[in-house]
């Protein structure tokens, strides 16, 4: 961060200037190290840059900071300098986010900062539970394994997010590209088409009726429709903000079938995997259970986590207060209980990653089973609906003129 000061000396007078520092203390001290008087000290001013005004344009991606991770993972094991390790990786990546990020982290660990401290620094980037994995490993001298654990967590959990979108793509582009061919037949070809038969007297048959009614209807309640669809976005917009709205739309997406289980057994992989780890870092379950927590989308899920977290501080085991909501599979908290029991809890939570995420690909599996068919037929219905609604009246208009 830069801060902006005025300083006083007998030999120069007042003195004006900037200065790079991770805080303000620290900003005074390097200022104080130069012989001023310091007089003002504030943070500088600066004009919003272009990633600050659009963030998820720059936004690191998952899989350059699975690559970083993988690539800091190697050289540390190599037995390299881990400054100089962060200095090629600096230099090597294409990525402007992860390059000032590397920069920054390389003059604070320079400074005699802690790698963990200072990827603290950049929440935006790294999560509480990846510094803490990070610092888990500083503390015991496994830095390496825990930056392998952490790139080993990362890419499943990167390929499983891929997974969905691959479901998702082609039945939404094969849906959506037919609903774009309709209108456009509806819109453009149609009524030209329609015309002219009016002209000629002859009689349109009631499927292309039916198809310019429609149309027709739409677009005489046009600005209905739009503030319809306004209404509904500002809503489901909204609905992140107002608590109530939030949490019975997480409550109505957990409930639904087929993509509530997805959502369930999404959540219990993570969380699972999430736990393993940072046990298996050597960080305790008390202080592991938060940072696991913090990654639940699903605030019903969400909400039974941190039961379970007040349960063990209240002395209560993990499982006792997991039990108690009926949105978690009994035969998770069961072999939750069974960790607990026989202090097997990290490799347990691996056990039941691994599990989830199996079961997780297997629905991706049978969703895109049920939407490729369903996409075809969809498609198909349009297309025949497109070709009765053009061919009928020109079939008609042919008739009549051979009669």
């Amino acid at each position: 961060m830069e801060y902006q000061y005025v300083g006083y000396t007998l030999a120069d007078g007042i003195v004006k200037g900037r200065i790079d520092a991770s805080d303000a203390a620290t900003a005074e001290e390097k200022v104080i190290d130069q012989g001023y008087k310091i007089l003002e000290m504030k943070v500088a001013r600066q004009l919003p840059s272009m990633e600050d005004m659009f963030p998820s344009l720059f936004k690191l991606k998952q899989k350059d900071l699975v690559r970083f991770t993988q690539q800091l993972a190697i050289m540390v094991r190599g037995g390299g300098s881990l400054q100089r390790a962060l200095e090629l990786l600096a230099a090597e990546t294409q990525n402007r986010v992860l390059r000032r990020v590397l920069l920054s982290i390389i003059k604070a660990v320079d400074e005699g900062g802690s790698l963990s401290g200072a990827m603290e620094m950049h929440p935006k980037v790294f999560s509480s539970r990846f510094f803490s994995v990070v610092g888990a490993g500083e503390h015991t001298g496994r830095l390496a394994p825990a930056l392998e654990q952490l790139s080993t967590v990362m890419e499943k959990e990167q390929e499983a997010r891929d997974t969905v979108k691959r479901t998702m793509m082609m039945p939404m582009f094969t849906i959506g590209a037919s609903a774009i061919m309709l209108v456009l037949m509806l819109t453009v070809l149609m009524p030209p088409l329609l015309a002219t038969f009016e002209r000629m007297g002859n009689d349109i048959p009631l499927i292309t009726r039916i198809a310019m009614g429609s149309m027709g209807l739409i677009t005489a309640n046009l600005k209905a429709v739009g503030i319809g669809i306004g209404a509904l976005i500002g809503l489901l917009l909204l609905s992140k903000r107002i608590e109530a709205l939030n949490y019975w739309k997480h409550v109505i997406l957990i409930h639904t079938p087929i993509l509530g289980q997805m959502i369930l057994a999404g959540e219990l992989s993570q969380f699972s995997r999430t736990i393993s780890m940072l046990l298996d870092s050597g960080i305790s379950l008390a202080n592991a259970l938060p940072l696991a927590i913090s990654g639940a989308k699903n605030i019903v899920i969400h909400q039974a986590f941190v039961a379970g977290e007040e349960s063990l501080v209240a002395g209560r085991g993990l499982s006792e207060a997991l039990k108690e909501h009926a949105v978690l599979p009994t035969m998770w908290v069961e072999l939750v209980m069974i960790g607990e029991e026989s202090n097997t809890l990290a490799q347990t939570m691996g056990e039941l990653a691994n599990a989830y995420q199996k079961e997780l690909e297997n629905r991706l599996a049978s969703l895109l089973a049920l939407l490729e068919p369903l996409s075809t037929m969809a498609v198909g219905g349009i297309v025949l609906f497109i070709a009765l609604s053009m061919f009928l009246p020109i079939y008609s208009g042919l008739n009549g003129a051979a009669g």
